[in-house]
């Protein structure tokens, strides 16, 4: 494994020199990260700089296009912190966030609608925020978006929020549709591309014909395990309160995630009054959007807000190197698998959420979760925001 250094116009500057530790984490709702240890040599104090991109080089590769090109998961340095320690040894930290990161970097502007499956609306959010629809100073350079399989699923009537977050909006918008996202890195053509991708049905018994992958002890293929389940943030039932109607009194949709009664209910209140009762169009003109179709994107808001609020279970599983499952080729980030421990009474199928790799004196290490983790404190307060 080798980590070659990019500026933003994706320029090689170099190739750090041996590291201490490396740890790396991919996500497949979320934006990665890493932390480098390197000591402080005349290459590594060139290279190691904020805001510099790096790409990590291994066996594995992230997607192959139909042309063959090669695209690799990227990361940008967001901090650097050197140290001397009482031996005289010197070390550069560095550490920073994968590519996705920089869809917050933007917010909403202008708001649109349209209809469309979560696959539509999330190509059509990136490229107008950051791609060729975008105004001139909002676009990212040398960016494509990197040609998708269609994956289906139901077109509904959307508009989202003016002024919020991209990043936010992009990672709502998949995880409610069970996609994964990543901004990857095309080194030969010096391009960014928008990665928007579904994981593969892995599990005991699937119908797509897919080879089954179980993650247990008994089959020797992980070490140490972590198993942990919560409701504390579960909701299955959205009022959602939007703008007032034509009639000057304000629209209440609902959205009923389970169908579920008496203690079994469990409800929210979502705020949408921030989404606009009209529409601006590209020739700038403002369009009234029709009671019956803001009630309906209403509802739609409330399903996206349920699909945070879920029953969440974490299956983290140290995996052997030498198992019969190889990274990358039996299984991958985004990959719905069956995990087992029977001496906790535990079977599940579950989507591989995150991946972590850790190379350290020599040895190296994958720790795979499996499942939704529980979400943290501020990504609770963001979401009551």
């Amino acid at each position: 494994m080798d980590l070659r250094i990019f500026d933003k116009q994706l320029n090689a500057l170099g190739v750090i020199d041996e590291a201490a530790s490396v740890i790396w984490t991919v996500r497949y709702f979320d934006v990665g990260e890493f932390k480098i240890l390197a000591p402080i040599t005349d290459n590594n104090r060139e290279l190691l700089v904020r805001d510099r991109v790096v790409v990590k080089h291994d066996k594995y590769t992230d997607y192959t296009d139909a042309d063959g090109a090669i695209w690799r998961r990227g990361a940008v340095i967001k901090y650097v912190h050197y140290t001397k320690d009482e031996t005289g040894q010197e070390q550069i930290e560095a550490t920073g966030y994968g590519l996705s990161k920089w869809l917050s970097q933007r917010v909403i502007a202008p708001t649109f609608s349209m209809t469309g499956t979560k696959q539509a609306i999330v190509n059509e959010l990136v490229t107008r925020n950051i791609g060729s629809k975008a105004d001139t100073a909002r676009q990212f350079p040398q960016f494509i978006t990197i040609t998708q399989s269609d994956f289906g699923g139901v077109s509904i009537d959307y508009s989202p929020e003016y002024l919020k977050d991209l990043g936010d909006e992009v990672k709502a918008q998949c995880q409610d549709g069970k996609l994964g996202y990543d901004i990857l890195v095309n080194e030969r053509t010096k391009q960014f591309g928008f990665y928007l991708y579904e994981g593969r049905n892995l599990t005991d018994g699937n119908t797509d014909g897919n080879p089954p992958c179980i993650f247990s002890r008994d089959f020797d293929n992980v070490t140490e395990q972590e198993y942990e389940n919560s409701v504390e943030n579960y909701k299955n039932f959205a009022y959602v309160r939007g703008s007032s109607d034509s009639n000057n009194v304000q629209m209440i949709a609902t959205f009923d995630g389970a169908g579920a009664s008496g203690l079994d209910r469990c409800e929210v209140l979502v705020d949408a009054t921030d989404m606009s009762r009209s529409v601006e169009g590209d020739s700038g003109t403002s369009t009234d959007i029709p009671d019956a179709t803001y009630k309906t994107m209403l509802e739609n808001r409330g399903a996206t807000e349920l699909a945070t609020m879920i029953e969440t279970y974490t299956f983290k599983s140290t995996i052997r190197a030498d198992s019969n499952l190889a990274y990358k080729d039996d299984f991958d980030l985004g990959d719905r698998v069956t995990c087992i421990e029977k001496r906790w009474g535990i079977k599940i199928n579950s989507r591989i959420t995150e991946v972590s790799q850790t190379w350290e004196k020599g040895k190296t290490t994958l720790e795979a979760t499996f499942g939704e983790s529980t979400p943290t404190l501020l990504e609770a307060i963001k979401k009551r925001r």
